[in-house]
């Protein structure tokens, strides 16, 4: 009754682990002849039963690459009486390559002498999984080459064991497809442009993934390609972009059919997604390419315009130069001399006249002298190098105090403020904010002008503070540009191109200036070197 219930249990346990994906077995290690071994083995490799029983059947079907490692490996691991798993191959009754994971138990029966027990499981379709991976991962994309695309299509042909991989790029008019990169066989063939119409690539098209094991020249006798090719197999799936659009496809093809298994679609689709980010990725650049051509264009059409505009600028300069001067004076010429000859036979009236029309006439030789300036600030190439901003404030103070010594000015500079810049713009620019802080102060009792660097945290900031006539702030936008005066001549003398020149030079290297005031309580000039 117990050997019949003992029976009865090992029979039910027998079938409960065949039930599974585990094939169990039990082996002689001094003969590799299994004692045991489960029948799932012949679904899994194809081999009788029974020949699974005899001598060193085993080792004899291993994959040539594992057949001596694979032994060696095991019979380490019985001498140290010690349990074991490992992967190999083996290759099929029809061929095919299987990968193995074998996981063994090292026992001992009653005379002590050692036997195998374990499960094998069947792990090709992981493996296969880990293929595709890796010949996904080496297909990298070259700059400049079509390279990732040719390795894409062989890879996927070798991952299938198909004999055709291509990549197709939808055409302008949608009904067309030119291929990218072809594999045929052995090799890569021409591309190609083709018709969808009747082809499974138009389904593929249509955000469907076209899985065909078999028989797919039987489902679309309309692709004439397809049936003069013989191919019996088909797989698909669309490239789609991030922004949703569709580029085309990429297909496997065989002369036999393949396997549909759950790995089929995912190891496609992840093809398909890379496939898809590198031809996004290339029209992104390209796009990239033609705007920064556009761009150089646009640059030399503008550089060539600002050339034209310069020398119409050193023209219109040298007009003012020389034919604006001469009739000036001519006019201050004559007037002098009419004033020295024949001054005496002049009423006072006459003479008032002819000191108006010299003053008039200087006056605009020195509007054209601060023209010219500015068109020279304006024209002339930048040399940076670090400038000490404080050496250029004393001479440009010495400057003044030699034009008027009889002025009692208290001037603070702060010493050591240096810069990066043109060292001879940076003190035409100092120059003209230190007269203008020097001219507005005139009627002050107690003049007071100040050059310091101003702390705001975020760039290097310098400003000249007087404590003269000020400005309402409501024309502060103005007084940086040319010829706009906030006081006549009578009030102070002046052409409007000193600030005007600050700007520019500032403006040239990069920087901002501003101004703060308020009426008869001074002015502060601030400007940025970057």
């Amino acid at each position: 009754m117990k050997q019949q219930e003992s029976e009865k249990g090992e029979g039910w346990y027998k079938r409960l682990v065949e039930s599974t994906h585990a094939i169990p077995w039990e082996a002689d290690p001094a003969t590799w002849r299994f004692t045991h071994m489960g029948q799932r083995i012949v679904d899994l490799l194809g081999y009788p039963l029974e020949d699974w029983y005899t001598d060193n059947f085993w080792i004899d079907h291993l994959h040539p690459q594992d057949k001596t490692w694979a032994p060696l490996f095991c019979k380490d691991a019985i001498q140290r009486n010690q349990d074991h798993e490992f992967e190999y191959r083996m290759m099929s009754a029809d061929g095919r390559i299987v990968w193995i994971r074998d996981v063994v138990t090292v026992v001992t029966d009653a005379g002590g002498k050692p036997k195998l027990q374990g499960f094998l499981f069947d792990i090709s379709p992981r493996k296969h999984v880990e293929s595709a991976m890796q010949a996904l991962a080496v297909s990298a994309p070259r700059a400049g080459t079509d390279d990732f695309f040719f390795d894409c299509v062989k890879n996927l042909a070798s991952v299938y064991g198909a004999r055709f991989a291509f990549i197709g790029l939808l055409k302008e008019n949608e009904n067309e497809v030119r291929t990218l990169a072809v594999w045929a066989g052995d090799g890569f063939a021409d591309n190609f442009d083709y018709d969808l119409e009747g082809t499974p690539c138009k389904d593929v098209l249509n955000r469907n993934k076209e899985l065909v094991p078999s028989g797919a020249a039987t489902i679309y006798p309309n692709d004439a390609l397809l049936v003069e090719m013989g191919v019996d197999s088909y797989f698909g799936a669309p490239l789609i972009t991030s922004h949703d659009e569709t580029l085309g496809l990429v297909a496997v093809m065989d002369v036999k059919p393949m396997e549909l298994s759950e790995w089929t679609a995912p190891i496609l689709g992840m093809f398909a997604t890379r496939i898809a980010v590198e031809l996004e990725k290339r029209s992104a650049n390209l796009a990239l390419r033609q705007l920064n051509q556009s761009l150089e264009r646009r640059v030399a059409e503008r550089t060539a315009e600002l050339e034209a505009l310069n020398k119409e600028l050193e023209s219109f300069s040298y007009s003012v130069s020389h034919d604006l001067r001469a009739p000036l004076r001519t006019i201050d010429g004559f007037s002098r001399a009419l004033m020295e000859d024949y001054g005496d036979q002049l009423d006072a009236t006459a003479r008032d006249y002819l000191h108006r029309v010299r003053g008039g006439s200087q006056r605009m030789g020195q509007l054209i002298d601060d023209m010219l300036g500015l068109s020279r600030v304006t024209r002339r190439k930048l040399n940076r190098a670090p400038v000490n901003l404080s050496e250029l404030a004393q001479d440009a103070i010495a400057q003044l105090r030699e034009g008027e010594p009889e002025r009692q000015v208290r001037l603070d500079i702060e010493t050591d403020l240096y810069a990066n810049g043109d060292p001879d713009l940076l003190r035409i620019a100092l120059v003209n904010l230190f007269h203008n802080a020097w001219k507005y102060t005139a009627r002050q009792p107690a003049p007071h002008i100040q050059f310091r660097k101003h702390a705001n945290g975020v760039e290097a900031t310098f400003v000249v503070t007087d404590n003269g006539v000020g400005f309402d702030m409501q024309y502060a936008d103005n007084i940086f540009t040319a010829f706009q005066r906030l006081h006549t001549d009578s009030e102070f003398q002046g052409s409007g191109i000193g600030l005007a020149t600050v700007a520019r030079v500032i403006q040239r290297h990069g920087g901002r200036v501003w101004a703060q005031s308020e009426p008869e309580h001074g002015a502060s000039f601030y400007f940025t070197l970057p």
